[in-house]
């Protein structure tokens, strides 16, 4: 570095007029080789002079930059160049540094620190990036979305229409009155979704500032000062969070049986009321109140099955999966026949948790182990996903096939969520302030946690956002399970199963006749609830019937 010197003078100078005719106007140009400032006039003439048509001339504002470097990439104590980067340390040595108070350090070139630290940057930067895309895709689907739900809101009109016309008179009221709740229905869910819109293009064009100064800042860096810009602009990177939409539910018309007694029959009802009985709410709130209040016992069957059960879920089809030790069962819908028994992972692990995707396949977690596996509906076993080193514990299916996941953290309680989708590919992970006891999905596709930490129940987004928390008088549930209605079964002590409506309100409790304890439970599709008992027992009830 025989320049050292002069290259201080430079940096003094690059404010300073034209180094040639010392105009200070249009000096918009630096000689790499001569360290000069030289306005436009003299650029030309500069490369005109034969030794100087090889010289580098680049912008005023990379000349900064390079002054900048020349005088900052000098070790203050020796005046020679900085050659390392001392990790023990975390700052820029020279070789006589090396051989001094750096010994037995953790050294590395400083050519290759740069390049690592480019590199972390690359990927941070292609992460959100992605991210920012993906919003993009989203945006396309709200507004398909959008039109579907016009598209659909025509047809309803239509369909109920053409039906009233078809009936007597004295149903138009009643049509009358269902157009006006499928309007304001729908008219909710367009609300939701600009809404959604307006936030995720808020977020996205976060983003996209955020992305845009970091790179703009990039040349600017000198060696010094890129490791603490590295640092600074990763976490605010990372702070940057994606928001994800919640599955929108389109609003349908059903045609409905024709009964003298009921007009409303004779119109139809929307095909995504939660209640069976239509959109009366005074006999949705009747039938909620005496769901359990005397439990009608239809059958109770002891398995046909050597090992211990310990998990069940019902299937599309009409079957019920059983996870025990060492095998996984499907059973026919009553529980008396084995569909097809299928060995665990290397046939010695039992199967704790499961739960079924829309397709019939069941997805199951051992409990005490990483992997996930899934389990086909024609009786094949298939690797689903991996969690080491973390174990898994309880398990739960959306009804848009996504499965979540509770992980153990290090001090061996569940306290995170990790989403996959149906092909096993994982989506997020989230970090709660919990320890989860048991979990399922509502019917909005919330996460509710039964959490012994704080003896309650909390229901969060798939952002992680805490929607609402209810405290537990006694004992918090150990399996939980979410009905179509958004009704919560829970199971408490191992005896007691109580009923709590999508208010988080406790309706009904009863108790379930068993030796040892209830393992789990499931609602099929014919709407019949089934409990594992005692490890060697289902007992089926009717519910909401």
């Amino acid at each position: 570095m025989a320049f050292a010197s002069s290259r201080i003078g430079a940096q003094e100078a690059i404010i300073k007029p034209c180094d040639l005719c010392e105009d200070d106007e249009d000096v918009n140009w630096f000689c790499k080789d001569c360290f000069q400032n030289l306005c436009d006039r003299c650029k030309k003439m500069h490369l005109k002079i034969p030794n100087c048509r090889s010289h580098e001339v680049v912008s005023i504002l990379e000349g900064i930059a390079i002054t900048k470097e020349a005088v900052t990439n000098l070790c203050q104590d020796h005046n020679v160049p900085f050659s390392f980067f001392c990790r023990t340390c975390d700052e820029n040595i020279c070789s006589k540094c090396l051989s001094k108070k750096h010994k037995k350090h953790d050294i590395i070139d400083i050519h290759e620190f740069q390049s690592e630290l480019h590199k972390e940057l690359d990927t941070i930067l292609n992460e959100k990036e992605t991210e920012k895309e993906q919003m993009t895709k989203n945006l396309v689907t709200w507004s398909e979305f959008e039109t579907r739900c016009e598209k659909t809101l025509r047809e309803n009109y239509t369909n109920i229409d053409k039906r009233v016309k078809a009936i007597t008179s004295a149903a138009t009221e009643e049509g009358e009155k269902l157009k006006k709740y499928l309007q304001s229905k729908e008219e909710g869910q367009m609300t939701e979704s600009k809404e959604s819109k307006e936030k995720i293009e808020a977020r996205k064009d976060a983003y996209n500032a955020e992305i845009q100064v970091i790179k703009q800042n990039i040349p600017l860096q000198t060696t010094s000062t890129l490791n603490q810009f590295v640092k600074t602009s990763v976490s605010r990177l990372q702070s940057l969070k994606p928001l994800s939409l919640p599955m929108p539910r389109s609003t349908t018309f059903t045609i409905g049986s024709i009964k003298k007694d009921q007009i409303r029959d004779m119109i139809g009802r929307d095909g995504d009321q939660r209640d069976a009985s239509g959109p009366s709410k005074d006999k949705t709130k009747k039938r909620r109140k005496n769901v359990l209040e005397k439990l009608q016992i239809m059958r109770s069957h002891k398995l046909d099955i050597e090992s211990r059960c310990y998990s069940m879920c019902a299937s599309p089809d009409g079957s019920i999966w059983i996870g025990g030790y060492r095998y996984v069962y499907k059973m026919s819908s009553d529980c008396s026949t084995v569909l097809h028994q299928i060995p665990t992972r290397e046939s010695l692990w039992s199967c704790h948790y499961i739960s079924c995707l829309q397709s019939g396949d069941a997805v199951v977690s051992y409990g005490v182990s990483s992997p996930l596996d899934r389990f086909t509906s024609g009786g094949r076993s298939v690797e689903f996903a991996d969690l080491s080193p973390n174990y898994t514990s309880y398990i739960a299916v959306s009804d848009d096939d996504k499965v979540a996941i509770a992980v153990y953290n290090d001090s061996g309680t569940s306290s995170s969520v990790v989403l996959f989708s149906k092909e096993g590919k994982r989506l997020n992970t989230i970090e709660t302030d919990t320890e989860i006891s048991s979990f399922c999905i509502d019917n909005d596709g919330n996460y509710v946690i039964s959490d012994t930490k704080h003896k309650c129940l909390t229901t969060i987004d798939r952002n992680g956002t805490v929607l609402k928390k209810i405290q537990m008088k006694k004992s918090i549930p150990q399996r939980m399970t979410c009905d179509r209605y958004g009704n919560i079964l829970g199971v408490i002590e191992k005896k007691y199963v109580f009923l709590m409506n999508d208010e988080m309100k406790v309706q009904q409790s009863f108790t379930v006749d068993c030796d040892y304890g209830i393992n789990d439970m499931c609602i099929d599709k014919d709407n019949r609830l089934s409990i594992l008992v005692d490890n060697t027992k289902v007992i089926v009830a009717k519910y909401l019937e």
